[in-house]
């Protein structure tokens, strides 16, 4: 397969990144800021584009340079909490063009690449459900994501045989999960009923079977051990 991880250079990018390459499959990867670590991961098998998923001009440009898609997955996330009492404009943009507006783009001009029943997955939280303290701007991104995800899934089943769908992860072994501190991640664990947090390994396993259905269109897939039922 022919797979685009647009934000590869992120903890769950690069994860998923060494996961498709294992499998043989033909990788788009790209990256904004983090270059070292997106080229340390990439195989040969790899081609790799620097992207600023906010600028549209960019975006156009490298899927310009695609000819064809079997899957396209949006893993781009940025985090900046504060409080909404202290939290500046610049703070709330900053994380809802990351996170919402780098998937508008993405679907926007990726969708025209996919070939028929193929696929578009964008990765969600578990926040755009339930919220936190200090984070609306992420939690509010995220929820734009999944309502963005449902209604663009439509379209695209009325337009074109293209499947989209979002998974909504919680807390992992991976990524942002890695960065709580001690007493953070403990308070956090006590939430989960199975009072750990997941594999890397499951995230794999639902965009695997995501990507072998041709019925599943428009979910929000929760994977969070329980944290949100």
């Amino acid at each position: 397969m022919k797979i685009m991880i647009a934000g590869a250079s992120g903890g769950i990018g690069q994860y998923l990144t060494k996961e498709f390459d294992r499998e043989e499959n033909e990788l788009i990867l790209t990256y904004n800021t983090s270059k070292e670590r997106i080229y340390k991961t990439a195989k040969a098998r790899s081609t790799i584009f620097k992207c600023d998923f906010t600028r549209k001009a960019e975006v156009i440009d490298i899927f310009s340079k695609i000819e064809s898609l079997d899957v396209l997955i949006n893993v781009m996330g940025y985090v900046e909490n504060n409080l909404i009492c202290k939290m500046e404009e610049k703070e709330w943009d900053r994380v809802i063009d990351s996170n919402l507006k780098t998937v508008f783009f993405s679907c926007r001009y990726g969708v025209e690449k996919i070939v028929e029943y193929g696929h578009i997955i964008n990765v969600s939280s578990v926040l755009g459900c339930t919220g936190m303290i200090g984070a609306t701007n992420y939690a509010a991104s995220k929820g734009g994501v999944e309502s963005f995800t449902k209604s663009f899934a439509l379209e695209c089943l009325h337009d074109r045989k293209v499947f989209v769908n979002a998974i909504a992860l919680g807390y992992f072994k991976i990524g942002m999960g890695l960065n709580l501190n001690a007493k953070i991640e403990q308070m956090t664990k006590e939430r989960i009923p199975l009072k750990m947090f997941g594999e890397p390994e499951e995230i794999f396993k639902l965009i695997k079977y995501i990507i072998s259905s041709r019925y599943l269109a428009g979910q929000i897939i929760h994977l969070n051990g329980g944290l949100r039922v």
